[in-house]
């Protein structure tokens, strides 16, 4: 068989893989939704604060295609990366390293099986982009101007994305959570850079391309409008109406797509270049152990064999006594002490010394800082470095293969709880120093908001872990709400209380609300899970 058909299979079996899992049933769902919202009467896409189009096709296309590349090049990393850390968890791994399948036949298969489920979403994008203009759309219906805008922008992002996500699979630190928080600040910093100059046409979404042809479209110049060209509003004001007829395709749009392009098959070298093969190396510091280890081995057996140790044959020879209490469930769903400590343990292991040493810093910043600066730039710092142990919650059992060591145990609903409770102080710890700060300002109303945010965190990993069993949907959501909330003052996702309005607004009664009815759902989807 050929490197390209192997390829193809490769990439095939994943795509079949994930379509099989029922969470990708959402995704029809909230594409359906998201060009509802966008090609609905209510909501208008206005450039550089001054124009408006006639709702044609192309418009739609181009309004769309926009927002829906940007959504899919920030959030489709964490949609689709984990085959390769699936296949190294579960033991698959071994497999592959052992078949006649290389390094770059096997990571180019799994390349195109991300950028073949990208490509499904971006063609259900396009027909929920064509219903939303069959309901709210004028005039006669252009395909090519609708759909062009997706092929030449959105495609080319998507196979940097695979990309992307292929290699920090293939880097060890970068495979876990790490990668997922510096791939999402990565992709929003070179969107914010590449793509809101008038120049920079050859950006990785292609906003500038759309923005420019539309404004020459109006009969403004491009060059006047660098940032914040794009706005959808559902009350626009007063704006010039033109019609604008979609891009013109030239040889100079085209090829700001190559530079894209270019660099996910840079992506792609460097996947191969740095893949181990699913044979990491061990490092210095690991085999210096290994050998004293053998070697404090080899000496206790020589000391054995030497002066071998005295057995007493009564004692031996006499059975040993065996505890015939029969053991009793905990009745009460609190876990006990013991518990409690050990999945904290489990939750905190793997973390490096470098996260230990960001908490400890957050926790002396917060209470060194002044209350403001506490509350709005270090505590959203410090729960950030906490979202790679409030991921693992709700998945471990999964991921490690200890479901039914778990499930079959006396009190698994207080093995939950545990669970629970430990991600809850994980985030008070992180959060003590901004807490002891604001206590010693007398802000104790702010102290309850962060307090129901420390409970909210956890809550929504539990949740959605056990229903979904994969902790992306968790990123997403988390770092979505990090960075419209208390980053960019979008109160009602603010779950940190960084903003005085947040609590004058009544946020954390609404988050509250929303703990206890995530934590009603992850107890529903465990007992699920045991009637199993």
């Amino acid at each position: 068989m050929s490197a390209g058909r192997s390829a193809v299979h490769v990439a095939v079996a994943d795509l079949r893989q994930r379509l099989r899992s029922p969470k990708y049933l959402v995704i029809p769902l909230l594409i359906a939704w998201f060009a509802q919202s966008l090609t609905s009467e209510t909501t208008q896409l206005v450039v550089a604060g001054e124009y408006t189009g006639v709702q044609n096709a192309a418009w739609f296309g181009g309004m769309v295609a926009t927002m829906g590349t940007f959504l899919l090049f920030v959030f489709g990393f964490t949609l689709v990366r984990g085959a390769v850390t699936r296949e190294r968890e579960t033991g698959v791994g071994e497999l592959v390293a052992t078949s006649p399948l290389n390094n770059s036949t096997y990571l180019v298969g799994r390349w195109l099986g991300y950028f073949l489920l990208l490509t499904l979403v971006t063609v259900l994008l396009v027909l929920a982009t064509v219903a939303g203009y069959l309901l709210h759309g004028t005039g006669e219906f252009h395909f090519w101007a609708l759909v062009s805008p997706f092929v030449f922008l959105t495609l080319p992002a998507m196979m940097l994305v695979a990309a992307v996500a292929v290699l920090t699979e293939t880097i060890r630190s970068l495979q876990g959570t790490l990668g997922s928080v510096l791939y999402f600040f990565g992709a929003v910093a070179v969107f914010t850079l590449a793509t809101l100059g008038s120049g920079t046409t050859f950006g990785p979404t292609g906003l500038a391309v759309v923005r420019n042809s539309m404004l020459q479209a109006a009969g403004a110049d491009p060059t006047v409008f660098e940032n914040r060209s794009f706005a959808f509003t559902g009350d626009p004001g007063t704006v010039t109406t033109f019609t604008w007829t979609g891009v013109e395709w030239g040889g100079a749009e085209l090829l700001s797509r190559g530079p894209t392009v270019a660099v996910a098959g840079l992506g792609l070298i460097l996947a191969v270049v740095t893949f181990d093969r699913f044979n990491p190396t061990i490092s210095i510091l690991e085999r210096v152990q290994d050998v004293f280890a053998r070697r404090d081995g080899a000496q206790d057996t020589e000391e054995t064999a030497t002066n071998p140790p005295k057995t007493d044959t009564e004692s031996a020879t006499r059975p040993a006594e065996v505890d015939h209490r029969p053991a009793t469930a905990d009745p009460g769903w609190l876990p006990n002490r013991r518990l409690l400590f050990a999945e904290i343990r489990m939750a905190l292991r793997g973390q490096r010394w470098w996260w230990y040493l960001g908490i400890l810093g957050c926790i002396g910043a917060g209470f060194a800082a002044s209350p403001g600066a506490a509350r709005g730039v270090v505590l959203p710092v410090a729960w950030l470095l906490g979202l790679s142990v409030w991921a693992g919650l709700g998945v471990r059992e999964q991921r490690f293969r200890t479901t039914e060591l778990v499930f079959t145990t006396p009190y698994p609903l207080g093995q939950l709880a545990a669970v629970y409770f430990g991600g809850v102080i994980v985030a008070l710890v992180a959060a003590s120093g901004v807490l002891a700060a604001l206590a010693i300002a007398g802000n104790f109303t702010t102290i309850g908001a962060i307090l129901v945010g420390a409970c909210f965190i956890p809550a929504l990993a539990l949740a959605s872990g056990i229903w979904l069993g994969t902790s992306r949907v968790f990123e997403v959501i988390f770092l979505s709400m990090w960075y419209l909330g208390p980053m960019n003052a979008v109160y009602s996702l603010d779950f940190v209380a960084a903003h005085p309005e947040t609590v004058a607004q009544g946020i954390p009664l609404r988050i509250a609300a929303v703990t206890v009815a995530l934590l009603i759902a992850a107890v529903v989807g465990r007992k699920r899970h045991l009637q199993r």
